[in-house]
């Protein structure tokens, strides 16, 4: 069973990150917005990493998470916060396959249809957005979908790691990318407002949310770790109720048929696949 004190923390930070990096990008490029939440939720880890350990698999989760940071923030400047949410939890039907083919993880029957019916209700949820949502939007934040669930089944091949130590060379190699691609479209408007923006996507919802989510993928599978995350976009959808955004009921219907995902998914099942040798550490 996947850690409350890992799971409750990260999807309640994790709801509301959507609604500080919107804001954020109103004073600030998205590379150079990156660069600092990086380099903060780097530093802030590093006191606490064991070792700093860079090979080919750690570099490759490095680039996949930067890619997927990348996206997902220049389709934020197009779609509203819990649009984002709940189209980047496509991740999972990604995530699920990949963790198979390159983890050989067993899947249970259960989790395989709570995989479904969640991203059944995601379908639902983006047939209710309307004409007014963004083309563009919907493609950035699709594409950051696909590089998530890559560095999401990443970590978990790095599982005999130490997850800090990971994290920290993570979130640093990922700052000087996007340090180097900062000049791409750069402004930058000081406000008291955007430095409270940074705080919470760079500490809490950059080293310390790192650090749960790869925490989380250390002891528990992907499909089982990646399932309960569909509670994120719902939250955001509250959130943005609350902040005036128009919630039709077509939005709330998808988002129901995702919790109904989420619990088929913690019932019991029998495995889809044959039982394999459980991967040891990488070193």
């Amino acid at each position: 069973m996947v850690k409350l004190y890992y799971i409750i923390p990260y999807v309640l930070i994790n709801s509301l990150i959507y609604t500080f990096v919107k804001d954020g990008l109103c004073y600030v490029s998205p590379m150079f917005f990156m660069a600092l939440r990086f380099l903060i939720g780097g530093v802030i880890l590093l006191p606490f990493a064991k070792k700093l350990i860079i090979n080919k698999d750690i570099l490759l989760l490095a680039i996949f998470t930067t890619l997927s940071t990348s996206f997902w923030a220049y389709g934020l400047l197009y779609v509203e916060p819990s649009e984002s949410a709940v189209l980047s939890y496509t991740m999972p039907l990604l995530a699920i396959p990949l963790s198979s083919l390159i983890l050989k993880e067993k899947t249970t029957s259960m989790e395989a249809l709570g995989i479904f019916i969640g991203f059944l209700g995601v379908i639902i949820y983006s047939l209710n957005l309307g004409l007014y949502f963004s083309l563009l939007g919907i493609s950035l934040t699709l594409i950051n979908a696909v590089f998530w669930a890559l560095f999401t089944v990443y970590f978990r091949k790095l599982k005999g790691f130490d997850a800090t130590s990971v994290n920290t060379v993570q979130l640093l190699i990922g700052s000087l990318i996007f340090f180097a691609l900062s000049p791409i479209q750069f402004h930058f408007r000081f406000s008291l407002n955007f430095l409270f923006d940074l705080f919470y996507v760079s500490v809490l919802g950059g080293g310390i949310s790192f650090y749960l989510w790869n925490s989380m993928l250390k002891t528990e599978r992907v499909s089982k770790v990646t399932v309960l995350s569909f509670s994120i976009p719902a939250l955001s959808t509250a959130v943005d109720e609350i902040r005036g955004v128009d919630i039709t009921p077509g939005m709330i219907e998808g988002i129901g048929v995702m919790f109904l995902g989420i619990l088929i998914s913690r019932l019991e099942g029998k495995k889809l696949t044959k039982p394999t040798k459980r991967i040891t550490s990488l070193h």
